[in-house]
């Protein structure tokens, strides 16, 4: 496939790598020429030997000079910026897909006549280089041809490629911020929390990995160790004590949530009758 990417970021920047490697990435639209650049550089080492490559990637800061005789037109953009880009952007007969897990489909309804979503269930850092082919790929089209169409590409780089419409979609985006970027978070407070006596989260790497892998094994709850889930209340109390004001309701809300749940009723405890 011929291919436009539009955006440079971190989305961008992985999908127009790996995507190189098959296809080619004839342009990179981004919002500064610097932008633009820096990823048709990448692209291009990226693509490097490949035989399907047809020459050096182009450049352009905006939309004005995206070509028409693309295959695919790849909108790898920030959610808020989706909707704009579309609005300000040529109806070419290629198919237009944009990457994102909470923008519907409908984005394009009305203004594109091919159109999908193309969406990577991973977390992208521009400097921390991934394994596509152990993402999950998310797809979906405006017509089976348009799906069978993207789910080929997709399957170019991932071993996992499942079709997902924007409902599907939304709810496993919700999913992957708890499992991803609220988990972040904790981290990053726990990097905190660690910091006064000279250490950080990396002294901690191998009780993060050994909960991860026990969820190979076991689903979460099952999987819970910890003072909440043994009901040790005087444990609870010491560490609400010894908190940041800022940390104490975070602390005391998931705790609240994880002894609520080891502490429910059973079905079969229904007391006297």
């Amino acid at each position: 496939m011929k291919i436009a990417v539009i955006g440079a970021g971190n989305v961008a920047t992985h999908l127009a790598r790996a995507l190189g490697g098959f296809n080619e990435i004839c342009q990179v639209a981004a919002r500064t020429d610097q932008s633009a650049g820096r990823l048709a550089s990448l692209v291009d080492a990226a693509s490097e030997g490949n035989r399907m490559h047809g020459g050096a990637c182009e450049p352009i800061a905006g939309l004005d000079r995206l070509r028409d005789d693309m295959d695919m037109y790849l909108v790898a953009v920030n959610d808020d910026s989706v909707a704009d880009v579309v609005a300000r952007s040529g109806d070419f007969d290629g198919i237009w897909a944009h990457t994102s897990g909470s923008v519907g489909m409908d984005v394009f309804k009305g203004k594109k006549r091919n159109y999908g979503v193309f969406y990577p269930l991973q977390t992208f850092s521009k400097d921390v280089d991934v394994d596509f082919s152990n993402i999950p790929m998310l797809i979906e089209g405006s017509s089976d041809d348009v799906a069978r169409r993207l789910e080929a590409v997709a399957k170019e780089i991932s071993g996992t490629v499942r079709m997902a419409d924007s409902q599907m979609r939304e709810a496993i985006h919700v999913a992957a911020v708890f499992a991803c970027n609220f988990a972040n978070l904790m981290w990053a407070e726990a990097d905190r929390l660690l910091s006064p006596m000279g250490l950080d989260i990396r002294f901690m790497m191998p009780l993060l990995q050994a909960t991860l892998d026990k969820l190979a094994v076991k689903p979460p709850f099952e999987a819970m160790t910890g003072p909440a889930r043994r009901g040790d209340i005087a444990v609870i109390e010491k560490h609400m004590a010894g908190l940041p004001a800022d940390l104490k309701p975070v602390y005391s809300i998931l705790t609240d949530v994880i002894l609520n749940h080891y502490n429910k009723p059973k079905d079969n405890d229904k007391g006297d009758e």
